[in-house]
């Protein structure tokens, strides 16, 4: 069975739904998590915001690997302002996560950066 994977850490809420909206363009169905405010346990009134992300089935048809590549892009597209101020990023394939650019093995699952599915 696909399990979920994360493509996009996102922005804020809008900028998910707006890399999910791509995504289905192609046929590609996409979740958002954490766009929502989650209350602290025990009925506290404060909140505590989580980090929005798009997540996708990790299939065998190529919906994965296209979705990756569209989360990419969108990425390249929306942040290259932020990326050439605080410097340039990559996208683990394996996992999701989003690493430094001086950095060539993922810190999140280990995966090489020049190894990648």
């Amino acid at each position: 069975m696909a399990d979920l994977k994360k493509i996009y850490e996102a922005d804020g809420p809008g900028d998910a739904h707006v890399l999910r909206g791509l995504l289905e363009v192609e046929g590609i169905d996409a979740v958002i998590r954490g766009d929502d405010m989650v209350p602290l346990q025990g009925g506290s009134l404060s909140f505590v915001e989580m980090r929005t992300s798009v997540w996708v089935l990790d299939d065998d048809g190529g919906k994965y690997a296209r979705a990756v590549e569209i989360a990419d892009d969108y990425a390249a597209r929306s942040q290259a302002p932020a990326q050439a101020e605080s410097g340039a990023v990559w996208r683990c394939r394996s996992c999701g996560e989003t690493v430094e650019e001086q950095f060539t093995a993922c810190w999140s699952c280990g995966a090489d950066r020049g190894r990648q599915p």
